[in-house]
């Protein structure tokens, strides 16, 4: 225990402090060893250098004047005095450039300082000569040794008053160091003695300090000790507290859907039952909420009454769901026996809401396949309420797992397709077919995949309105058209669904790109007359809106269901374009002709031009001609093309 103490005190206070003072000595010793002999340096160098001159400067008008006067011999005398001087090496006296007396001493010179003078006349102007001096660095070199030996002794007492001081701070920091490993993994069980105690210092003051806390720490942590054994029994409740809310619904007690989750995980065998209570929202609307769980309480009730012998566990998955999850291997025809048996029971059922007798309808979806059993049960439920039967058993022919991984699939490209802006749009010539005059285009939206394929919002329109992205589509597509024709004379029509008309950023897009590029009068928007047109109050607000803009509002596909002329009139419409089903069979049926006859009779009388769409041949078109149609497009007339030939 010790050791590893003293283990994880190996680099203590005290020795990171010597380490530390030791690490900043060295060096501020080598900083001031270079910074202090780099000076000496310069200052013997100038010293020596200064020397030189003054030899030279002093002879120099000796040496002129004897030059001046031509006395050689005076000359000889000065030099031969110069050689005695043993720092001078060498004399070279230089007359009109040419070399004229000196001497050199032979041997070793080493390093050496050169200096020159001028020599000159009776007058400063007249240049008799030049000087040149060589100078030994012998003392130099003397000065410079002796100024090393003296810094390296000074340096050297400076280290040893350092490690000194470093051992004395040791010294003083060795007693906390001891109180620190003491302490280091102190438990209150253990009783310590901190000999320190009897110093009249700062370490003594912290020894007879700890050896009083311990009691008060002995007392204090066995109040702790009992406070966290209640804690965790707290805990411990709160935490089945919480588990059980977790896994139970409040309204039902029932096991609810994350208990489920976790039993199916550890079910290997067994089968599933989703149970949807049909149009439990309206009991809910008539009744109130209060008597609708009411309902949903007694519901559970029975059917934990009516199951409790079975092998089964029931849980509430949400608002009106319930599911059974078998524990023992099911086949499909044991399911189907005992969902038989339960609706029958369940049909019998009999609530009487504020002494209303109620009876209520369910919807089962079930699977015997253990393989994401949820996901497939509610599969089978999704389809039993689509073809409105009272139960359906999963199958793997059902296909549905794969549609829905293909809509997964559709749905990133469609997200690629907006990032990578390869959504665009096409444009369908519409003639005025008594003149053939080219009038306006409709705007048709195309999505390009990563290898250059056009998708056409057959493939990718239904499964975009069930995604997030279906409003950036839209107004996508609307920017690319009024960018496209806002310098055009011609007119585009657009296709609105009722999604984009009661989303109001959506329509307050379109204004601001309307009167961004000052197409107003350009746009005519297309309402699809079985989508949205019996939502005429909604429709109704829109179309005033916009029409007041200047923009023009056209009923696509009408005729293609119920087609509601009522709606129609309290409607201010522009254009009726009739639906291509009608208009491509023109040629082969008497009946869809005498509804297109209707619908034109009723435009005109209205004042609202008419537009035939799938104009696929001649027949047609003369057909369309004649019953007096006042616009057509199709594939006769001009196909779909990214390019438009107006100007």
């Amino acid at each position: 225990m010790r050791e590893d103490k003293k283990s994880r005190f190996h680099l203590s206070l005290s020795a990171k402090i010597l380490m530390y003072v030791a690490l900043l000595t060295f060096f501020m010793v080598i900083f001031s060893y270079i910074i202090m002999e780099d000076i000496a340096k310069k200052s013997f160098y100038n010293t020596e250098v200064e020397k030189a001159k003054i030899i030279a400067r002093t002879v120099s008008p000796l040496i002129s004047m004897a030059m001046f006067l031509e006395l050689d011999s005076d000359v000889d005398n000065i030099l031969e005095e110069l050689k005695k001087d043993s720092n001078i090496l060498s004399v070279k006296i230089f007359k009109k450039g040419k070399y004229y007396k000196g001497f050199e001493k032979s041997g070793d010179q080493g390093q050496t300082f050169f200096v020159t003078d001028t020599l000159k006349g009776k007058y400063s102007d007249d240049i008799l000569g030049t000087i040149e001096l060589k100078y030994s660095s012998k003392h130099y070199n003397r000065m410079l040794k002796q100024f090393r030996e003296l810094l390296i002794f000074f340096l050297s007492v400076i280290l040893l008053v350092v490690f000194f001081f470093a051992l004395f701070l040791k010294k003083l920091i060795l007693p906390l160091r001891e109180i620190a490993l003491k302490l280091d993994g102190y438990s209150p069980k253990e009783d310590l003695k901190f000999e320190y105690d009897s110093r009249k210092d700062e370490v003594g003051s912290i020894s007879r300090a700890l050896n009083n806390m311990q009691e008060s720490i002995k007392e204090y942590s066995a109040q702790l000790e009992e406070l966290n054994r209640n804690l965790e029994k707290e805990v411990e409740d709160k935490t089945k507290e919480v588990k059980e809310q977790y896994y139970t619904d409040p309204l039902t007690k029932l096991p609810n859907r994350n208990r489920l989750v976790k039993d199916l995980k550890e079910l290997k065998k067994g089968g599933l039952l989703i149970i949807n209570i049909d149009d439990f929202k309206e009991v809910n609307d008539y009744f109130g909420h209060e008597i609708g769980d009411m309902i949903l309480k007694g519901f559970a009730n029975r059917l934990v009454n009516l199951l409790k012998n079975s092998n089964v566990k029931i849980y509430r998955l949400s608002g009106d769901e319930f599911a059974i999850l078998f524990q023992k291997s099911m086949t499909r025809s044991d399911l189907s026996y005992f969902i038989n048996r339960l609706l029958d029971k369940i049909d019998d059922m009999v609530f009487l809401p504020k002494e209303n007798e109620l009876g209520i309808r369910v919807t089962i979806g079930a699977t015997a396949e253990m393989e994401s059993p949820l996901e497939k049960a509610d599969i089978a439920l999704k389809r039993a309420k689509k073809e409105r039967i009272s139960y359906m058993i999963y199958d793997r022919d059902m296909k549905v797992e794969s549609e829905y991984k293909r809509n997964i699939e559709l749905v990133k490209k469609i997200r690629r397709a907006i990032l990578d802006d390869r959504v665009f749009p096409f444009f369908q010539p519409i003639f005025h077919i008594e003149s053939m005059e080219l009038k306006n285009y409709e705007a048709l939206m195309r999505i390009k995949d990563q290898n250059g394929h056009l998708i056409t919002p057959n493939q990718f329109l239904k499964v975009s309105k069930k995604s997030k992205f279906y409003p950036d589509l839209t107004k996508i597509m609307f920017e690319k058209c009024c960018h496209r024709f806002q310098n055009l004379d011609c007119r585009f029509s657009f296709n609105l669904s009722l999604e984009d008309i009661l989303n109001r950023d959506t329509v307050d897009f379109i204004k601001d790109c309307m009167q961004n590029y000052s197409v107003y009068e350009k746009t005519i928007f297309e309402i699809v007359e079985s989508e949205g047109i019996e939502n005429y109050a909604e429709i109704a607000k829109f179309i005033k809106e916009i029409k007041n803009l200047g923009a023009q509002i056209a009923i696509d596909d009408f005729g293609s269901g119920y087609s509601n002329f009522e709606h129609l009139a309290k409607l201010s419409i522009d254009y009726i374009k009739i639906d291509g089903t009608l208009i491509k069979n023109l040629d082969s049926d008497h009946n869809s002709k005498i509804l297109v006859e209707t619908i034109v009779d009723y435009a005109q009388k209205r004042k609202i031009e008419t537009v035939a769409e799938f104009v696929s041949s001649k027949t047609v078109f003369d057909i369309v001609k004649g019953i007096g149609i006042d616009y057509a497009q199709g594939f006769f007339l001009a196909k779909p093309s990214p390019k438009v030939n107006c100007q």
